[in-house]
């Protein structure tokens, strides 16, 4: 027997074509006579138009693939400024160009400092008077050494100082890690005040991947979920991590938030 049914409305079915309450047209669908309940069973020219599509029930995990843009880092764990403990002004400038490698150890810049000239000329007196002239000669020694640790004096200079028994006008400074210089404020021949920054180092070899998420998905967030990059300059590589981190607050503006990974970068030569 040929019925028309709603497609808006599941259970509205008449014996007569026309609309439905909903204002749309009611499909026919003929009932099964070989069983012993009403199945319903939609003509298969129907079914193509609507675009259904049927399949075997498995059992499996569920998944929900979240598609979004993101921005790439630094890794804040190593980040390195590097700034002096004393006033003085830069002589000599080895490193001076933003975006440029240098490795730990290398020569960054050297910087005269009359606080540190005073401090190596006392270390000397200390070493050159005999042990027994005086019983604090052991004592102005250890404070001489001190004040040139504390100024960031590396030992292998001290050592130097120790050696040739001849005060430095200035002080070189070496990078303290592997790393690009994304910050440079040294000039040759600048002033510069303790504390201030003149060279900020990125190790870029691990950076960040900040996500934004929209409000909608953050339920399906979770820290230790697979996380995969592509980069539009690099098409044919794909980049995987797993959710590290989550930031507690929603953008007010944009109602997304925040989520990132980290990954190692490509090398590049």
């Amino acid at each position: 027997m040929k019925f028309y049914k709603s497609t808006m409305m599941p259970g509205e079915i008449r014996q007569t074509p026309g609309k439905d309450s909903m204002g749309m047209e009611m499909v026919p669908v003929y009932e099964d006579a070989g069983t012993q309940s009403s199945v319903i069973s939609i003509d298969p020219v129907t079914t193509q138009n609507m675009g259904i599509r049927t399949g075997v029930v498995t059992k499996g995990p569920l998944r929900r693939i979240i598609r979004t843009v993101a921005a790439i880092d630094y890794d804040e764990t190593s980040l390195a400024d590097v700034t002096m403990k004393f006033r003085g002004w830069i002589t000599k400038l080895n490193v001076n160009a933003t975006g440029q490698l240098v490795h730990k150890g290398d020569p960054l810049f050297e910087i005269y400092s009359p606080e540190l000239y005073s401090a190596q000329t006392e270390y000397l007196l200390a070493l050159n008077n005999p042990s027994n002239a005086s019983g604090g000669t052991e004592t102005l020694k250890a404070s001489a050494l001190t004040k040139l640790k504390y100024f960031d004096v590396p030992d292998e200079q001290i050592a130097e100082l120790e050696k040739t028994r001849q005060v430095t006008k200035t002080l070189r400074i070496d990078a303290p890690r592997d790393g690009i210089v994304v910050e440079k404020e040294a000039v040759e021949g600048q002033m510069v005040d303790a504390g201030m920054r003149l060279y900020r180092l990125a190790d870029l070899s691990l950076v960040w991947v900040q996500a934004q998420v929209y409000e909608q998905d953050l339920a399906f967030i979770r820290p230790g979920q697979e996380a995969v990059v592509t980069l539009s300059y690099l098409p044919d590589r794909k980049f995987h991590g797993r959710v590290t981190y989550i930031y507690p607050t929603v953008d007010e503006k944009t109602r997304t938030l925040k989520c990132g990974w980290s990954f190692t970068t490509p090398a590049t030569s």
